[in-house]
């Protein structure tokens, strides 16, 4: 499924998804063929969002994937997110982290590439357990279960407001932000956000995966 807003915003990205997902990527790179390097926050944040429907995410550990001196692959890693995680202490535990995003570069297919990235952040950072998530709209999980995962379990349909036509996250309109720009204390969040006009609307869940790193 592609949001209404991401075609209109994020075109040429959807257009890619699609074609991949019925198997007619324009250009097929294996990884064999490609060097691997760690990339700063800025290129990696320039190639999400050009290719990534959900762009830039905030990451310590980025790894790319290079052809002919190009970036055509990039996987990142993080430790646990507070957002994801509910107490402080979660998000510290030695050894955990998350693998934030995974793409390629629009139009190209990197054969066996997250393979060679998992492998290579494996044996440089040493991990525990890896953690990731993979939205049900748009993908089974299917990769991360080639690459070893285990599924763990599928989250209840989170949300996000329609804001200028524009989805906004929900930890973006929270009622304590709320609260602090003027709005009534004595009203949900969603009444509130109601009143100005602004509506949920859901997706169908993410499904958790574990991968544990055998010692």
């Amino acid at each position: 499924m592609i949001w209404e807003d991401d075609w209109q915003v994020k075109r040429e990205i959807c257009k890619s998804f699609i074609l991949n997902k019925i198997g007619k990527t324009k250009n097929r790179i294996f990884a064999r063929n490609c060097s691997i390097k760690e990339v700063s926050y800025m290129e990696s944040k320039k190639f999400l969002d050009e290719n990534h429907l959900q762009g830039d995410c905030k990451s310590s550990i980025r790894i790319g994937l290079f052809f002919n001196g190009e970036i055509v692959s990039l996987m990142t890693f993080s430790k646990l997110r507070l957002p994801l995680q509910r107490f402080e202490k979660d998000r510290n535990k030695k050894g955990h982290y998350e693998l934030t995003r995974f793409c390629n570069r629009i139009d190209s297919g990197v054969i066996g590439g997250a393979s060679k990235m998992i492998k290579y952040f494996i044996e440089k950072n040493k991990p525990t357990q890896i953690e990731t998530y993979s939205d049900n709209l748009i993908s089974s999980g299917h990769l991360y279960e080639k690459l070893g995962f285990e599924y763990k379990h599928t989250s209840k349909p989170g949300y996000w407001y329609v804001v200028d036509g524009i989805r906004q996250h929900r930890f973006n309109w929270r009622k304590q932000k709320l609260i602090k720009m003027g709005y009534d204390k004595n009203k949900s969040e969603e009444e509130i956000m109601n009143e100005l006009g602004y509506w949920r609307i859901y997706n169908a869940g993410n499904k958790k995966w574990i991968f544990l790193v055998k010692k």
